[in-house]
Parts: C-alpha cells; sequence; structure tokens
C-alpha cells in the first residue's frame, strides 16, 4: 500500500496540515508518523491513525507523487571547507537520532533528543531542529544541508552579482532591457565591434543589428510587424539575454577613447525634532501631508465603473488648527498634486463654494494667506520639481523619516476626516485601513464620484474648522469677541489681525513662478521645444521670437504643470504676464496625457521604429546578397556581349525597347477585361445620313431676309 520515504500530496486537512508529506514511520498498525515538505518553514513530524491514512489513500484524498528531492545526490562532490564540516555535522546528528528511532514518535522525546544533541555538540538548538527537520523531509539524506553548494558546484545556480547591473533611473527610451550585467555581455560586444565596426564595413547601429542576429542567434520570432518584437516583448530579450543598445554604445565608446565617472555626492537634507505646536507666536506656520482616502469611488461617465481610492493632501495651521487647504485627485502623490493643494490654501476659497455649490463664504473659512514656514515630510517638496518652492520666501522644514510626530497636527486631521462621525456624515465605499477578514473592502457600496466626494470632504472639512479650539489657548484679549472667537475659523480669522506679522498675500504670478514645475526651453521656428514636444501660440508670433530663432536658438524659461502635457507657460516680458502655448500635437491633448505619458508614448513610438529599423535590415542583409549577384551576373554577360555604340544603333535600339514597352491596359496594371458579348454593329452605306445643302441655305434665309434665295 505505502512505504516508508514515500511522499504524498494530501488534498484534505489531515492533522492541520496539507500538502506534501512524507511518511518517516509507522507504530505497530496503529500510528503513521509524517512530515510536511516545506523547506522554507522549520516542521516536526506528526502522526496520524494508520486507518485514517489508509482510508485517505484509498479514496484519493492522498496521492503519491514524485519524491521532489529524487535528484539530491547521497555522495557530494567537492565542498568547500566550513561546507563540508557542516556536512559532517549534520552526519554526526543523524547518527545519534537513528541509534534511538523511537525518539521521532513523538515530539516530546524528539525535543529532549534535541536538547541533548545541542549539548553534546555545542550547537544552538534552533540549529539543530532545522537539520533535523530537513534531514527527514528529504529522507534522511544528511546532504539535503549543503544542498546550495553542490548546485553552485555543478552549475545549476549562478551566483547574483550586485555589480554590473545599471543602478538609477530607468530611461524613458529603452529599446531591449534584459537586465544582462554589462560584464556578461562585454566580451561579445568587443568581438562585434572588432569584426563589425573596426572593419570599416558597418555603424554602430547595424553592427549591433548584426550582432543580435548573428552572435547571439535571435530567431525569426524576434522579428514581427507587430506588438512581440525583440524591441517590444522584452521575454524575447531575456530568453537570449541579449545586451541594451545603450550597453553597446557605452561599450563602443569605452573601446574607442576612454571614459571616467564622476560620483556626487549629494547630502541629505536632516530635520529637527520638536513639538509642532511649540513656540508658535501666530498663525502662518503650516504643515501639510498626503493620505489615501480609504474608500472607494466610481466613475463620473458611469456607476458601474469603480477608479479605486483618491489621494488627500490636507494644510493645516499649527497655531489653531485650522484646515487651510486641500487637495482631492486620482493622481498619486508628487509635487503637481501638492501644489494645487497650494494653491487652494494661498486663495480665496469662494471660487471652491461657488463650483461644489456649497452655502458657504470666504467668511466661513478665512485662508488665504501665505505662510512664513510649512513644515512636510520627505517626500515632494524635496523633490526636483518642489526644490524652488523655498526660494519663494516660504521656509520649508522638512521632518526626519518615519516620524509623523513631528507634525502630529496635520496627521490628526487626516485622522480626524478619515475616522469622521458616521452618524453625520456616513460616505458609501467606506473601508477599514486594516480590514479583518471577510470585512468590507468598499467596492460593493462605492456610489460616490471624485466630485461628490470633494464636495463632502469640504462639507467635513468646514465642520471640523468650526469645531472649538482647546479653550486655554483663547487669549484674554480675545474673550470679548464672544463665542466665534472659539471656533477654528473665528479664532483665526482674529488672530490674522491681532497676531499679524508672519503671512503675507500671493503675488499674481506666485502660481507660475512656484507652484507650477520650471525648466527650460529652447525656441525653434515651429514653436517651444520642451521634454520632446513642440508649443507654439499667436504671441510668439508678434514677438517676433519665431523668425528670430531660424539663425540661432532662444533659450526661454517656461512653468508648466507635470500632470497636462498640453500646455505649458511662458513669460512675456513686454506684457509682464505668463501666457499659455499648447502642444502642436492634437493627439497629447485627447487624450490627456501627462508629460511623463507622453514621454512614454514617444518612447513606444520610438520602439516600433527601432522595431521596424531592425526588420528592414534583417530582410535587407538576405537581398542585398541576391542583388549583388544578380549584378555580377549581368556585369559578366555584358563583358562577354559584343555591342554597338553609334548613336544611330543607339537610337534604334531605344525605339525597340519603348515599343516592347508598351503593353495594353496601362502597360499592364489595368487586369484585363472579358470579351464583349454584344458585338459591335456597323453601319451600312444605307443608313448614313448625309447632310442636305437646303438646311445650310435655311439657315441663312433667317439672317439675310432680303436676299432669300429661291
Amino acid at each position: 500500500m505505502f512505504e516508508i520515504h514515500d511522499v504524498y500530496d494530501v488534498r484534505i486537512i489531515i492533522a492541520k496540515v496539507t500538502g506534501l508529506v512524507r511518511v518517516v514511520d509507522t507504530i505497530d498498525l496503529r500510528k503513521v508518523i509524517l512530515i510536511k515538505i516545506d523547506m522554507n518553514h522549520f516542521k516536526l513530524p506528526f502522526s496520524v491513525d494508520y486507518g485514517d491514512w489508509i482510508d485517505c489513500i484509498n479514496s484519493g484524498q492522498a496521492v503519491k507523487v514524485t519524491d521532489p528531492f529524487i535528484k539530491l545526490t547521497s555522495v557530494p562532490p567537492k565542498l568547500p571547507k566550513k561546507a563540508t564540516e557542516r556536512l559532517i555535522m549534520i552526519q554526526r546528528v543523524a547518527g545519534i537520532i537513528s541509534k534511538n528511532p523511537s525518539c521521532i514518535h513523538q515530539r516530546a522525546s524528539l525535543n529532549a533528543q534535541i536538547d541533548d544533541i545541542s549539548e553534546t555538540l555545542g550547537l544552538n538548538k534552533k540549529t539543530i531542529q532545522l537539520w533535523v527537520s530537513a534531514w527527514l523531509q528529504a529522507g534522511r539524506n544528511p546532504v539535503v544541508i549543503v544542498r546550495k553548494f553542490i548546485e553552485r558546484a555543478t552549475g545549476n545556480i549562478k551566483n547574483k552579482s550586485s555589480s554590473g547591473n545599471k543602478r538609477g533611473a530607468k530611461s524613458a527610451g529603452q529599446t531591449i532591457d534584459s537586465n544582462v550585467p554589462a560584464y556578461e555581455v562585454a566580451a561579445t560586444i568587443e568581438k562585434a565591434y572588432r569584426s563589425y565596426v573596426l572593419s570599416g564595413k558597418m555603424n554602430w547601429k547595424d553592427a549591433y543589428h548584426e550582432m543580435l542576429l548573428t552572435l547571439y542567434k535571435v530567431p525569426q520570432e524576434a522579428i514581427s510587424e507587430q506588438n512581440s518584437g525583440i524591441y517590444i516583448d522584452p521575454s524575447v530579450s531575456t530568453k537570449y539575454r541579449t545586451p541594451t543598445w545603450p550597453q553597446f554604445r557605452y561599450r563602443c565608446r569605452i573601446l574607442k577613447k576612454a571614459s571616467k565617472e564622476i560620483e556626487i555626492e549629494i547630502e541629505i537634507p536632516q530635520g529637527s525634532r520638536g513639538r509642532a505646536t511649540d513656540n508658535v507666536p501666530g498663525p502662518g506656520f503650516y504643515e501639510i501631508d498626503a493620505t489615501h482616502f480609504q474608500i472607494q469611488l466610481v466613475s463620473r461617465l458611469t456607476k458601474r465603473l469603480l477608479v479605486g481610492r483618491p489621494t488627500v493632501y490636507l494644510i493645516v495651521e499649527t497655531y489653531d488648527s485650522l484646515i487651510t487647504g486641500y487637495a482631492v485627485s486620482l493622481e498619486s502623490p508628487s509635487w503637481a498634486v501638492a501644489a494645487l493643494a497650494l494653491h487652494n490654501c494661498f486663495s480665496d476659497k469662494s471660487q471652491v463654494f461657488k463650483r461644489l455649490g456649497l452655502p458657504f463664504t470666504q467668511e466661513d473659512w478665512p485662508s488665504e494667506h501665505l505662510p512664513t514656514l510649512l513644515r512636510a515630510d520627505r517626500a515632494e517638496l524635496v523633490s526636483n520639481m518642489g526644490q524652488k518652492f523655498p526660494t519663494s520666501g516660504i521656509r520649508v522644514e522638512v521632518t526626519p523619516s518615519m516620524t509623523p510626530i513631528a507634525k502630529g497636527t496635520v496627521e490628526s486631521k487626516n485622522s480626524a476626516i478619515k475616522h469622521h462621525k458616521s452618524s453625520r456624515y456616513d460616505l458609501p465605499g467606506l473601508f477599514s485601513k486594516k480590514r479583518e477578514r471577510r470585512s468590507k473592502d468598499g467596492k460593493r457600496d462605492a456610489a460616490l464620484d471624485i466630485f461628490e466626494f470633494e464636495k463632502a470632504l469640504v462639507e467635513i472639512i468646514m465642520d471640523i474648522n468650526g469645531e472649538p479650539v482647546n479653550p486655554k489657548r483663547i487669549p484674554p484679549d480675545a474673550l470679548h469677541e464672544g463665542a466665534k472667537i472659539a471656533s477654528r475659523a473665528g479664532f483665526h480669522k482674529w488672530a490674522l489681525t491681532h497676531r499679524a506679522g508672519f503671512t503675507r498675500n500671493m503675488g499674481r504670478n506666485f502660481v507660475y513662478e512656484y507652484l507650477l514645475t520650471n525648466g527650460t526651453a529652447s525656441i525653434g521656428p515651429l514653436g517651444i521645444k520642451f521634454q520632446g514636444e513642440v508649443f507654439t501660440c499667436d504671441r510668439l508670433r508678434e514677438l517676433g521670437i519665431l523668425s528670430a530663432s531660424r539663425t540661432q536658438p532662444v533659450k526661454i524659461q517656461v512653468s508648466y504643470n507635470p500632470l497636462l502635457a498640453s500646455e505649458l507657460y511662458f513669460f512675456d516680458t513686454i506684457e509682464s504676464i505668463w501666457l499659455p502655448a499648447y502642444n502642436i500635437d492634437p493627439e497629447i491633448y485627447n487624450i490627456r496625457a501627462s508629460f511623463a505619458e507622453a514621454r512614454d508614448l514617444r518612447a513606444f513610438q520610438n520602439q516600433l521604429a527601432s522595431q521596424a529599423e531592425f526588420n528592414n535590415y534583417s530582410k535587407r542583409r538576405v537581398t542585398v546578397k541576391n542583388f549583388r549577384k544578380s549584378v555580377r551576373d549581368s556585369v559578366r554577360e555584358s563583358k562577354e556581349t559584343l555591342r554597338a555604340k553609334s548613336a544611330t544603333d543607339i537610337r534604334k535600339n531605344r525605339a525597340e525597347e519603348r515599343a516592347n514597352e508598351r503593353i495594353e491596359g496601362l502597360n499592364g496594371s489595368i487586369p484585363p477585361t472579358t470579351e464583349r458579348e454584344t458585338p459591335i454593329t456597323q453601319a451600312s452605306d444605307n443608313n448614313i445620313n448625309v447632310a442636305q445643302g437646303n438646311d445650310a441655305l435655311s439657315l441663312w434665309s433667317e439672317v439675310d431676309a432680303t436676299n432669300r434665295i429661291k
């Protein structure tokens, strides 16, 4: 029925175990000792009733399978010194347990035996338990402990090297990416360089293509007119471990001229520790943070489509805990979304109420000032896009990593919004951040779109801003204002006048200069060239910049929204205003692409072009051989033939050739038609009507009435 060391696939739960198990021993037809095969976890043998085990086998609930350790040798090859010592130790442990086989029948006996072995050999108990478990799982083969050294010795596993792989951000225009380290392809690239480039026959791109076809023997499946070529499908390049074009180009440059790499160490800014409310003299000290709101939203087009969780940015005043600004987006947290929250914080809120249709005014949310300090975590404000914001005069304070208490004010407001009282605002689609088993995920109850959620969020914010502040924080000189001074909004409005000096108003160009992302673009005859896109407007023609750029490119500072690649802004020095310029490609506007998406789109277009170039080269290398052979044959036949060279003979031969070229149906381009079914009738002489002379005279008789011919 079964034998010791047989491996079975148990498809029901036996002693809280399922999956692959190995038969270790039997006890007088009463018990069967099994052990679960799981090398990633520590397992000890367990026992099941003999009759139950037989029933499982007979009913097909335990199926015998191939031993997963069948290829594991019992006589290992030459091992490293430490591996050999480890193998000797496990053999000693296996010998001790084999002398007392009854110890594996009960877990307590086995643990006691392991304790004795640990004291005898001076090894850790956990180590002995791990060895015994692996030894029993492998069918009492001690070599399993040094299996990884055997696989390395036989070449089944390649050591992963931490060097050689390209580090840093991936290039957007990467064509082939097989993640092959440089040292693996260096010799092949050098061989291709010396064979194809130094000979002077090929340029670098053709040599790269020839290397893929000849040295790497890339098959026909890599040449595709669809979306499965080597430049598009990464599985092809991964299978044949081909180098990328940048790797080939870089190695060719190394072979041509030595280059040096300069490593620049960037000092990471460090934040200071402390409480957020310490020594705050008045309004003008803000904190900003982003969070994912635990709610499932639906599309604005139809309620049937889920769009996932929104990203919410909050900006909170430290002095009075007033929420001064917000932003809601389906985009991931980034500087572009943070800029929306900052603009909302620094602007009049009446436009927000009007857009959302809420019955509030600016007096209900008195926040439209620039702060003195903005405290944030190590995210958007230390990114490349947000590094110019501190030059606006607002001091940016970056908190230490993994220290949310350093900006506890905004963290508490995030928690207050997420866990607001459901009796006030019961939002459908909410779910817990730490979901328990069978708890709701919000997808079935989702009913709000992004606009409706923003409206509910503003309602919650206005409710929180109307809550009272800590009574001890109300100054004595504000008590005469009444109860309105006790609310966050009223206290903030009072402090702007009586604790002033830490805020200022936003200028007309503040958004373009500090909130939008800045960059340097060049102006050409077609327009503003920026990040691979071209933008234009009528004002550029009026200023004459496009005409001036024909002789020399003009550099210009631009501001743009990274989430919208259809427009950017440039500064008109004559009118002293920022004007928009629009992308000349209407497809970018139609798909509402961001600059990153537009860059990926251009990269994929280049991949298709590179694939087409590669396909064309693969065809050309075959057709050129046939063409050259036919040319050589023609030259050989021409040399063997005598020809007349006089002008008269040439004209005569030319006339004959022209006559031979004249073929029916536009030189054979038009397919021949079938023969006419109705024959053409020939007109007889009797049917021909001859014009009479009187007809001609009758015309003159009408014109000349006095000289009528009788």
